[in-house]
């Protein structure tokens, strides 16, 4: 795993942080993930983690961009895990996959579209699951949007800003926003039994 995070930061891939990978694998030992949806591919490790962590976990992982397409699968090969992590190429706001529930949906891929995606995804959360967004901080910006005269950047910040904002208003779930790695939101149901 050591060598994918090293090809992650000379290639400037957008992995998942140290902290927060560790927060994620932490995170499904504890609550025996058996299904785990990705949104945002990327060279693969995070589906590599979660695979490792249970060999009979099922995984979904969904990516658009050709380059990191083959990257992954070569992962997946080199690694072992190609049976067990599924990979659909295209666009998540739109590619089909199959009907299935999630005990943990991961989102970390275009952050303007982060609620299109929780839209799309949240009705395939198993009840007590949860769904886990990643760079809720964007290296400190969100909260300091003077640290950058980038126009796109401060555009992107307004969106994750709009999206942190969607997730407190929801009255059937409930986030908690931990400052971990580049900042993540833990998104769950809420109690309907009581």
């Amino acid at each position: 795993m050591d060598e994918l995070t090293w090809y992650g930061i000379v290639h400037q891939v957008p992995i998942l942080q140290a902290e927060g990978l560790d927060y994620m694998e932490d995170y499904l030992k504890t609550h025996s993930v058996s299904s785990f949806l990705e949104i945002g591919t990327a060279i693969g490790r995070t589906a590599l983690r979660a695979a490792k962590i249970n060999p009979n976990c099922r995984i979904i992982t969904i990516e658009r961009k050709p380059e990191m397409i083959q990257e992954a699968r070569k992962n997946f090969e080199k690694y072992d895990t190609a049976h067990q992590i599924e990979l659909i190429e295209g666009d998540a706001r739109v590619v089909p996959i199959p009907e299935r529930t999630f005990d943990c949906i991961f989102i970390d891929a275009a952050k303007n579209q982060y609620r299109t995606f929780f839209e799309r995804f949240a009705p395939m959360l198993e009840k007590d699951g949860v769904i886990i967004s990643d760079n809720m901080n964007f290296h400190g910006m969100v909260d300091h949007p003077e640290r950058t005269n980038n126009r796109h950047t401060r555009a992107l910040l307004r969106r994750i800003r709009e999206y942190r904002e969607f997730l407190a208003s929801l009255e059937d779930y409930e986030t908690e926003f931990l400052e971990i790695g580049d900042g993540i939101a833990v998104t769950r149901r809420k109690n309907t039994d009581v």
